[in-house]
């Protein structure tokens, strides 16, 4: 019974790595695409394009940080303990996700500012 138990946990610690380096690898390969994407763009249709498309990422990551907010404000029952727990990671998970709203902001005004400088040259 304890054999079970302990390759029962070790086939699911082992899925559970293998989905979060998965995710990892998901996430890079998004920020290498939005990295071309960014270098490519010449024009300044492409680039008022690329604004956009960043000006909506970051208002995603704002909007699920906000929702993150107020999921971690509202009580659902349960240890003290464990609420309070869920209560701090849903809060540095919102803000983790501010700070990469910020930076796809910042990202998105430089990209239309010289889409219009380009524009006007």
């Amino acid at each position: 019974m304890k054999t079970t138990k302990i390759i029962a946990t070790g086939i699911l610690a082992m899925g559970l790595a293998t989905a979060n380096l998965h995710a990892l690898d998901t996430n890079e390969r998004l920020e290498l695409l939005e990295s071309a994407m960014i270098e490519q763009a010449t024009t300044p249709a492409q680039k008022s394009a690329v604004s956009e498309y960043l000006a909506n990422v970051a208002k995603e990551k704002t909007e699920l940080a906000q929702a993150l907010r107020d999921r971690a404000g509202s009580t659902r029952g349960g240890k003290a303990l464990s609420q309070m727990n869920e209560k701090k990671e849903l809060l540095r998970r919102a803000e983790a996700l501010e700070k990469e709203a910020k930076k796809y902001q910042t990202v998105s005004m430089d990209m239309r500012a010289e889409s219009i400088q380009v524009a006007h040259n």
